[in-house]
């Protein structure tokens, strides 16, 4: 049985959704993407919200915590 670990930014899960537009900043250039999957990622005995998102541009994937990304689909009325 596997022990249930601490979960930090869990409330993030709910600011995210797969499709959706997102940026972060990546050393010192923007990047911006499109959310494949969140999942929760383990490091140093506790989980984190991350997702693996689609870099536009190039053409490659990566994997992001979800506190390093700004959500371009979602607009504030």
């Amino acid at each position: 049985m596997k022990k249930k670990l601490p979960v930090i930014g869990e409330e993030l899960v709910t600011r995210f959704s797969n499709g959706e537009l997102v940026s972060w900043t990546e050393m010192i250039n923007d990047k911006t993407g499109i959310i494949l999957d969140i999942f929760m990622l383990e490091s140093g005995n506790r989980e984190f919200p991350a997702a693996k998102v689609y870099v536009m541009g190039d053409d490659k994937q990566t994997e992001i915590l979800l506190s390093n990304l700004i959500n371009l689909s979602r607009h504030k009325d």
